[in-house]
């Protein structure tokens, strides 16, 4: 994201204020010790949100009331400024042009604003940052956690301790969670994903999630199809052994089922003629049918009377209502005040209020009333239908009686019906069982969840995110390589092979050794000039590739480093005797210069480099002892330089 840190400021009490203003490219603020150069990235910090305050105490804190930063931001200057922590440390947001200028500006600009938790000025720089990846875990049943702007300082300071270390890389990494944030959030800071792929993600794993539950059913159902199988495949053999007809019993479960809604009949012919059987078994459909409509009209006269009810209850209570209110009706037409004799408006109101009330619990008991009365009229015409299908269930009742005693005397028919009904009844009963869930086929819904997930797993593969991260591994390694050319690397380590593990962001040298690939991690690395030079090398690299990704890219593309040469001259350059007492050639010092010289010089190219690629000029702030003036850089050097704080010079 392309943008830079236009300024730095404190307020104190009265007003006063201490600023350095600052350009795209390289920025230097150079000078003596304890003049707060190292001060610059901790108010930096404070006001990018930080959960605690490590501007170093003393002339600063005591000084500063308000701590603040002109951050320009696609075109636009964001201004973010911080109270104290010991004032309780909420921040001052606004949006301004990209001209707005620090030298106008006063602490009177806050008084329209108001202070607001650091937490929400962390969403808004955030929102302007583009950064909106609200949640990035995998699981559906963990607690969210978003991409945050805390978690992107640490790709863009190098604090003093950090510069020459061996031990650390990255700000802040001691916190293991924190790491692992950092880690697993450099796709989103890459602009390779954003919430897309993560709400992709997270219903990917809740569709596995049921699918291996669903899987499980599966297999506990094929083993309740079995034994449910048997039961009823022996249910439906007694039942077609009693009518006479034949089964094959290499049925499903949904097989059987399908076919309990067509069993065959008894066959009737060998106990009587055929026209007699014929009518026997219309009369038993024709008696089927009525009884079905006896249920069916059974139910729709329940429900009326339910809602008869339910509509009596209502009418009840808008009585009650209408007595309330006209126990409290007016007692007269108009009434006065008792102390001035002028008509009261408050009662007239009151007056009129309670008779439409009045009029509408009137109206709407009459409504009620004579919808209810279409309920009682619908009652009785289907009372009337279902007395008469009564009758006729009755009369069609006595004519089959009429045929079995008449036309079918045989005692084994009506032994073998009673034993067919049963076995009917078993296998519908059965069956209605299995229906109501003791077995649930979920064949189906496994096919349609893989279906899901092969879809959902292509949609996620299509942002390529190990491609564009592999290649993303590549470049920053390619670039280090270059960088560490112009770099002062020992003897011992060239040609210098570093790696950069994207995985868990360690930095190693890889030499081949006896045939075999070994690595040497930076914490096996002696020598200062070898630590800080890697620390360049793989931060100059980041700043170049998140540069490349441009508007793709929510990072600030700003590098914070503190005082890089300070393995070399823990002090100014100047302060270092050129020779000794007797003449001789400091030779350490030149070489030291040489090297100071060098890391400028790549600094300074470095970032030329990566303007002239992309277009984009990205910021670094570089604090420092050494002034440039013994540099072969030196102009370069003075050109970038923002501050000199010597003789007497410094930020408060």
């Amino acid at each position: 994201m392309e943008g830079y840190l236009k300024a730095i400021f404190i307020f104190n009490n009265e007003g006063q204020k201490r600023y350095v203003n600052l350009n795209q490219g390289v920025n230097i603020v150079t000078g003596d010790s304890k003049t707060g150069k190292s001060a610059l990235v901790e108010i930096i910090d404070y006001c990018l949100c930080s959960s605690r305050c490590t501007v170093p105490k003393g002339k600063i804190t005591d000084f500063g009331h308000i701590y603040g930063l002109f951050l320009v931001i696609k075109k636009k200057c964001l201004v973010i400024a911080r109270e104290t922590w010991t004032n309780g440390g909420k921040m001052y947001f606004a949006v301004e042009e990209e001209s707005f200028d620090i030298n106008n500006f006063e602490m009177s600009y806050f008084n329209n604003l108001n202070l607001l938790p650091s937490k929400d000025v962390q969403h808004l720089i955030e929102y302007e940052l583009g950064l909106q990846v609200s949640n990035v875990e995998s699981d559906e049943e963990s607690k969210s956690k978003k991409a945050s702007l805390r978690n992107m300082v640490s790709y863009m300071f190098q604090h003093q301790n950090l510069m020459a270390s061996k031990f650390a890389l990255f700000y802040r990494f001691t916190d293991y969670y924190k790491r692992q944030d950092v880690i697993n959030q450099l796709p989103i800071f890459a602009g390779f994903i954003g919430q897309e792929y993560y709400s992709k993600v997270i219903e990917l794993n809740a569709l596995k999630k049921q699918l291996r539950q669903l899987q499980k059913n599966q297999k506990q159902n094929a083993d309740v199809d079995k034994r449910l199988r048997v039961r009823l495949v022996s249910l439906f053999k007694d039942y077609y052994a009693l009518v006479g007809a034949p089964f094959e019993d290499n049925k499903s479960i949904n097989e059987l089922i399908d076919l309990s809604r067509a069993l065959p009949d008894l066959d009737l012919s060998e106990f009587s003629s055929k026209d007699i059987i014929d009518r026997y078994n219309l009369l038993n459909q024709e008696l089927e049918t009525l009884r079905k409509r006896e249920v069916e009209l059974s139910v729709k006269i329940t429900e009326l009377k339910n809602t008869d009810q339910i509509g009596t209850n209502y009418i009840d209570v808008l009585n009650e209502l209408k007595d309330n209110t006209q126990i409290s009706s007016p007692e007269k037409d108009q009434y006065h005040c008792p102390l001035c004799g002028e008509p009261s408006t408050e009662i007239e109101k009151y007056k009129n209020d309670l008779f439409e009330a009045s009029s509408w619990l009137d109206s709407e008991i009459q409504f009620t009333y004579d919808y209810s009365r279409n309920f009682w009229e619908e009652i009785r015409k289907l009372d009337d239908e279902k007395d008469k299908i009564i009758s006729d269930i009755k009369r069609i009742y006595g004519q089959v009686k009429q045929i079995e005693r008449t036309y079918l005397k045989s005692d084994t028919l009506g032994q073998i019906k009673d034993k067919a009904s049963y076995a009917k009844g078993n296998i519908m009963l059965y069956i209605q069982t299995i229906k109501e869930g003791i077995f649930n086929n979920v064949d189906d819904e496994v096919k349609e969840l893989k279906v899901r997930i092969d879809l959902l797993d292509e949609e996620i593969g299509s942002f390529n995110v190990s491609e564009k991260i592999g290649a993303a591994r590549k470049a920053i390694n390619i670039n280090m390589n270059l960088l560490a050319k112009t770099l002062d690397f020992e003897d011992e380590f060239r040609p210098i092979n570093l790696k950069f593990d994207i995985n868990n962001f360690d930095l190693y040298h890889q030499i081949d050794r006896y045939g075999k690939e070994e690595k040497i991690f930076l914490s096996e690395m002696g020598s200062g000039a070898n630590w800080v030079s890697c620390h360049l090398a793989l931060f100059l690299s980041l700043l170049r590739y998140f540069t490349e990704q441009k508007d793709k890219s929510p990072m600030p593309l700003i590098q914070f480093f503190d005082q890089p040469s300070q393995v070399y001259f823990p002090q100014s350059m100047r302060e270092v005797p050129d020779a000794d007492e007797e003449g001789n050639i400091n030779v350490q010092k030149q070489t030291d210069i040489m090297a100071v010289n060098g890391m400028y010089k790549t600094i300074f190219d470095e970032v030329a480099g990566i303007h002239k690629k992309t277009g984009i000029l990205p910021q670094i702030i570089i604090v420092d002892h050494v002034d440039g003036k013994e540099l072969e850089v030196r102009d370069e050097f003075a050109q970038f330089t923002r501050r000199d704080w010597r003789e007497g010079r410094a930020l408060i």
